[in-house]
This record gives C-alpha cells, sequence and structure tokens, in this order.
C-alpha cells in the first residue's frame, strides 16, 4: 500500500510538472518579472507575512473548537498538527485529507477521543465552506450593488459555487447527527463495519465500539453549540484565512505596478480556491491552479505575460512557502512517526 501511494504521488507530481512547464512556456510570466524597477519586494514580503497570519488565524480558528471541547492542546500543538496536516495532503491530495489527519493526531490527547476529534474537524470544516460561501457573496454585492460593475465570471457559476458551500456544510451537520451515523453503521455489512467505522474507534474504548464514538459525537456538538460566541470566532477567523489569500494576490499585483479592483480579485480568488478543493489529483494542484489563477486574471483585464507573473509570485505565497514553512515544522515534529498508522 505505501509502495503504491508512494509510486501514484510521483507519477502525479511528474504530470503536473509537465502541465506547469507548459503553462510557463505559453503564458511568458518571466517577460514581466525579469524588467528592471518593476517588482516592489517589499509589497511582495508584506502579501506573504498577511498569508502566513492567515495560515495561523486558520489553525487558531480550530483551537478555539477544540478549547470549547476540553482538549488539552496548546495552541502551538494545534498549529503544528494543522501544519503536518496540510503538508502531508500537499504530497497526497485526498478528499478531506487535512481534517482526517487532524482528527488522527489530536485523538489521543488529554480529555480528548475520536468522537470529539471527529466533531471538532467536521465543524471546522463546515465553517470554512460557510466562511467561502459568505465571502463570495460579499464579493458579488461589492462588485455590483455598490460599485455598479459587472460579475467577471458567469454568475451561474458564482451562484452555484454559494449553493456548493451551503450544500456541503449543511452535509456536514448531517454527518454529525448520532442518529443517522448509527442508521448507517447498522445497516452497512460487516467488511464496511471493520474497514471503516470501526477505524474510527480509539484502543481504549474497543469494548464500547462505533456506538461510544458516536455518543462522543453527540455529546461533543451539543457542547460546541452551547458556545455560540467561541463558535462565532472561530468563524471570523476563517473568513479571514480565506480572504487573506485574495488579499495576498491584490498585493502581488500591487508589487507588479498592476492595481486590481480588490473585490474582483476576492470573487476571482475564491472560484479558483473552489477548483483546488475539488482537486485530488496533482499534488497542489500543480500547473493546473497555476493555469486557472492566470485566466482569471486576463478575465479582469489582465494582459496575459502580466497576469501569469502575478499568478506565479501569488503561488509563491500561497503555495510554495507555506509549504516550505509546513515542511520544516513538519519534519521538526517527525511527522513519519506520529502518523505512522495512517502513513502505512
Amino acid at each position: 500500500m505505501a509502495a503504491t501511494r508512494k509510486w501514484r504521488g510521483l507519477i502525479l507530481t511528474s504530470m503536473g510538472l509537465i502541465i506547469f512547464a507548459v503553462y510557463l512556456a505559453y503564458s511568458k510570466p518571466f517577460r514581466v518579472l525579469l524588467e528592471v524597477g518593476r517588482f516592489d519586494a517589499a509589497t511582495f514580503a508584506l502579501a506573504v507575512l498577511i498569508n502566513y497570519a492567515g495560515l495561523f488565524f486558520f489553525s487558531a480558528s480550530w483551537y478555539v473548537l477544540l478549547r470549547v471541547l476540553g482538549v488539552g492542546v496548546s495552541l502551538l500543538e494545534s498549529v503544528r498538527a494543522m501544519f503536518v496536516s496540510l503538508f502531508v495532503i500537499w504530497l497526497v491530495p485526498i478528499p478531506v485529507g487535512t481534517e482526517i489527519i487532524r482528527a488522527y493526531l489530536v485523538r489521543d490527547e488529554e480529555n480528548s477521543g475520536p468522537g470529539k476529534a471527529i466533531a471538532s474537524v467536521v465543524v471546522h470544516k463546515a465553517y470554512y465552506n460557510i466562511s467561502f460561501g459568505f465571502l463570495i457573496a460579499l464579493a458579488a454585492l461589492m462588485v455590483t450593488v455598490f460599485r455598479g460593475g459587472s460579475i467577471p465570471v458567469r454568475p451561474e457559476l458564482v451562484l452555484f459555487v454559494i449553493l456548493f458551500a451551503a450544500g456541503s456544510s449543511t452535509l456536514y451537520g448531517l454527518f454529525l447527527s448520532p442518529g443517522l451515523l448509527m442508521r448507517a453503521y447498522d445497516r452497512s455489512p460487516d467488511w464496511v463495519r471493520r474497514n471503516v467505522f470501526d477505524r474510527l474507534v480509539n484502543p481504549r474504548m474497543r469494548e464500547e465500539g462505533f456506538p461510544a464514538v458516536v455518543e462522543e459525537i453527540g455529546s461533543a456538538v451539543k457542547t460546541l453549540m452551547a458556545r455560540p460566541l467561541s463558535n462565532f470566532l472561530s468563524i471570523l477567523m476563517v473568513a479571514f484565512h480565506w480572504s487573506t489569500g485574495a488579499l495576498t494576490s491584490y498585493l502581488v499585483a500591487l508589487s507588479l505596478g498592476w492595481p486590481i479592483d480588490f473585490w474582483a480579485v476576492v470573487l476571482v480568488y475564491a472560484l479558483i480556491e473552489f477548483i483546488q478543493q475539488l482537486n485530488v489529483f496533482i499534488p497542489g494542484g500543480l500547473g493546473i491552479i497555476d493555469a486557472s489563477l492566470t485566466g482569471a486574471f486576463v478575465i479582469l483585464g489582465v494582459p496575459l505575460s502580466f497576469a501569469s507573473a502575478i499568478s506565479l509570485l501569488t503561488r509563491m505565497a500561497t503555495y510554495w512557502l507555506e509549504l516550505a514553512l509546513c515542511a520544516g515544522v513538519s519534519l521538526l515534529y517527525g511527522y513519519k512517526e506520529s502518523l505512522k498508522e495512517y502513513l502505512q
């Protein structure tokens, strides 16, 4: 299994590199980047710092939920677990991978358990999508109603993404329903119980089995819902994380001397992030996200070479430098030992 996963990752990464190379050859971003005096390093450095701040607040938003549940982890440990999960999923992208890894990493912490761990990451994922839907709707209103402009992409696509965010958040809420979980468990074949549900059971809860996990999930959800202010704070932190990606891209454009309407950037950047969520093949969306982001800036009226340069530097800040930070933390943390069972 580990060897198969390794070869799969190598093949898909190679495909991403080929797409990326073709994209660079076609869009010619270095024509802009190599112009003397074009690039403002200070503005780009500010963009990188803001993006890092968004990553920290994203981790802190999950920490708020863990604190409400009484899980004995520090803010630093929460940030570290988040960085490890992002690093592993950048290497091997799978749906809800960061949530699975974070739940795995905190399930054995003081006053924790699989039920609390699952509830914390599922609620956090729901807040992620709620914030996403809210920001893209706000951006659409700012561009059309308050600025009197037009949405730079098809309105049907914006509506679809908003509905997707709302629908997926509702789906995550259903996943936390104890009654629904138990019905799914009772009606599942034995092999599904063994390979899916029973794998969620903590070894010290082995005798109680999956029903004990469901009971813990139900109790954790009630505890979270009893603290609305903490939940609101978590949502605000996630929303800030969402906005920093667009703000980073906006500042990168400024660093190259090409100002773009901020709310238009929020709108198109959110759509690119939606594409990123659907990526379960190419690690980090290498090449695919770069080309999509370039296309988004072209739609906003930016010439191709400039759009490609903005995209390249945006990805430098929001992907490559994030990856370097998370890789450093993961290697110091000893992620292979911590995720030994998961990586097998």
